[in-house]
């Protein structure tokens, strides 16, 4: 009986001991910071905890002022040729108030380079592209080929210092919104640019069109702090420029016709007898009002600019003149009211002989000097 007791006793104390080990098995990897999934393997946390320990140290003894590596340091080999070439269809909604002209057009790229897709990454520089067809896509003679049908909305601030006898430019600018020029540099595609027989612009002429490529800087970083501030970007910009060309003198004397005869209107005051007031000065007030209402319908053509225009400058000298007249015509009746009627019969006649050739004079001048 007492052998068999103790040999209970040494059981249940071998038991406790295992108890105790399995305790002390857990308790030990915890300690140490690593857990042990019921099979017995180390999990993985053990290991990101020692990697972000890692991090965090070389964070810490990182220089402060290092910068990504340039881009151009990745891109090897020199950059992608891209022809380039635009074919016009049609000008339309053509506006020098709003600064504005829709054009539909096609534009085609050639490449080689097999990481670039630039009929899917070009954009208007000057402009949005209202409609974009599906590009057809081919290989012409070992090159790439891509063509499509574009539709943009392009703005452009005219030069209206010249208007009504202006020329304009009139640019359409495509740029690569992913690369810049140390990727990809256009080539202009100049012998098969072009536009149709049958575009139109309404008031002017079609002229010469080019076709060249130019360098697009941008300074600015677009708010990478890895970058200066002012950081330079350079991106390869295609332009192809049609000139429209106003011919003739149609549409200046349409627009300047009623401006003359309001100003000869005001100077036939010099021929009514200076005490008849009415018809005297209701010919020079009615001369103002008629040149105000050319100046309104002139402005109403043109942007909103600080420039002095060739039309201003007319209507300024128109107003000038009529103001003049009706000063003359207050001086005239006041040598007439004081008895010297044929001073004042003289002094309308040289006004006569004066003012009108003398109004056409600087008007002439006017128009002559650019």
């Amino acid at each position: 009986m007492t052998m068999g007791r103790s040999g209970r006793n040494r059981r249940w104390m071998w038991l406790v001991l295992g108890c105790l080990a399995m305790v002390l098995s857990w308790a030990i990897p915890r300690k140490s910071g690593a857990q042990v999934d019921p099979n017995g393997n180390a999990s993985a946390n053990a290991g990101a905890s020692a990697s972000a320990s890692a991090n965090a140290n070389a964070n810490a003894n990182a220089d402060p002022n290092a910068t990504n590596p340039p881009a151009e340091k990745i891109w090897k080999g020199p950059p992608a040729e891209v022809a380039v070439g635009i074919y016009i269809n049609q000008i339309t909604a053509f506006s020098l108030k709003d600064n504005k002209f829709s054009v539909d057009f096609w534009i085609w790229f050639r490449w080689t380079h097999p990481d670039v897709k630039p009929y899917a990454s070009f954009e208007i520089a000057n402009g949005q592209i209202a409609n974009k067809g599906e590009p057809e896509i081919s290989v012409v003679k070992g090159q790439n080929y891509a063509v499509l049908r574009v539709v943009a909305d392009i703005t452009n601030f005219w030069d209206v210092s010249r208007y009504p006898l202006d020329d304009h430019p009139v640019p359409i600018v495509i740029e690569d919104s992913e690369s810049e020029d140390f990727k990809l540099k256009y080539v202009a595609d100049g012998p098969s640019c072009g536009l149709d027989d049958d575009v139109r612009v309404p008031g002017w002429t079609m002229g010469k069109s080019t076709a060249i490529v130019e360098v697009s800087k941008k300074h600015s970083n677009y708010g990478d702090i890895s970058l200066p501030s002012d950081n330079e970007s350079r991106y390869s910009s295609f332009r192809f420029t049609i000139n429209l060309e106003r011919h003739g003198a149609s549409y200046f004397l349409k627009l300047f016709f009623g401006l003359v005869v309001a100003a000869l209107i005001g100077f036939l005051a010099f021929f009514i007898k200076p005490t008849d007031v009415d018809p005297r000065f209701g010919l020079g007030v009615g001369a103002i009002f008629a040149a105000v209402a050319s100046e309104y319908i002139v402005s109403g053509a043109l942007p909103d600019t600080n420039v002095i225009a060739l039309a201003d400058k007319l209507h300024i000298v128109a107003f000038g003149f009529i103001f003049i007249s009706l000063v003359q015509s207050t001086w005239s009746l006041a040598m007439f009211e004081n008895g010297q009627e044929e001073r004042s019969k003289s002094f309308d006649r040289l006004a006569w002989r004066i003012l009108p050739p003398l109004y056409f004079l600087i008007s002439g001048l006017a128009v002559l000097i650019k």
